[in-house]
């Protein structure tokens, strides 16, 4: 647990004991707040903050319960806001919870896995005088934080997937369909976590209190709405070069065939005169004839160069 007070936008270290959080609002006046972060709370922990806190039993509740849609709910006293954490490698995305509870003195949040948010700590308290507005400062600083790193992966998405479409339009003969596919699916679980986050951001950039926090939370819906315009475009070429990449299939396997058509024909031509010389009839032409042989080889090799010249002339290998 990271438990501080803020007075006048000033960190200040607190008791961390559950117990003594009762007090501790009691002292707070003006904009001075309680800021919480606790990291996969078990549900004793996590009754023993909320209770000291006043939380409704279903915020509560939807803190201790990972995978749930970005969402803000309101409550009498306090907000609950859901959000997810994204990290990408090596083609994989990775989404973890974080549950914020939003009160009029405190801020609560609680991080189910994923990396850690001391940053996005150490961001706002390097700027006291929005700290000094109030805890919704610290929820600014925690949003931020998180649709930055959102942007950070669109672009890491965006590398991957120029690679793929180096990869599909070279040279080479590829299997790319089994990345293609892998990206795409994590570009959905990518929109899945970024999406509904959309109109909670702009609900706060519009009734956000103190107002002068109004401009913060546009700039977030700005940089939103950036990584789902990169994430649309990220799923439109990753569709592209998918087609792209089983026509080019499509081709080679066609020039495969027209090789393999030439190649039949070629050995048609020999095969065709050896089966005729091969029927053992008594009376047949050049039989006795002491050049008839390597006539007839010479004539094969003649007429098979000439439908090899005609399928190299015309492309078909």
């Amino acid at each position: 647990m990271d438990c501080a007070v803020y007075l006048d936008g000033v960190r200040e270290e607190t008791d961390r004991d559950p117990e003594t959080l009762d007090d501790t609002l009691a002292d707070l006046t003006g904009q001075d707040f309680l800021w919480i972060g606790v990291s996969d709370p078990t549900h004793e922990e996590m009754e023993r903050l909320g209770g000291a806190l006043g939380l409704h039993p279903l915020a509560i509740e939807d803190t201790l319960a990972p995978h749930q849609r970005p969402r803000v709910d309101r409550f009498s006293d306090h907000l609950f806001l859901s959000l997810r954490i994204v990290s990408y490698s090596d083609d994989d995305i990775t989404t973890s919870e974080v549950n914020i509870c939003l009160g009029r003195h405190y801020v609560l949040t609680v991080r189910h896995g994923g990396p850690h948010l001391s940053m996005a700590r150490h961001r706002a308290e390097m700027v006291p005088d929005r700290l000094k507005q109030g805890p919704i400062a610290a929820v600014h600083a925690l949003v931020d934080t998180i649709v930055d790193r959102y942007e950070d992966v669109a672009a890491e998405l965006v590398t991957d997937v120029e690679e793929v479409e180096s990869s599909v339009f070279s040279a080479d003969r590829t299997r790319d369909s089994a990345r293609i596919y892998r990206l795409k699916r994590e570009t959905l679980e990518f929109r899945h976590a970024v999406a509904p986050l959309r109109d909670p951001i702009l609900r706060f950039a519009q009734v956000a209190e103190p107002e002068d926090l109004r401009p913060y939370f546009r700039d977030i819906g700005d940089h939103l709405q950036r990584a789902l315009d990169a994430i649309d475009s990220i799923d439109s070429l990753l569709s592209n070069a998918l087609n792209a990449h089983l026509a080019q299939l499509s081709v080679q396997q066609n020039e495969d065939m027209r090789k393999l058509t030439a190649g039949a024909t070629l050995f048609a031509i020999p095969t065709a005169v050896a089966g005729i010389y091969g029927m053992n009839f008594e009376h047949m032409p050049e039989l006795t004839w002491t050049y008839g042989y390597p006539a007839c080889l010479a004539a094969m090799g003649g007429a098979c160069l000439y439908v090899y010249w005609r399928f190299k002339k015309s492309g078909w290998l």
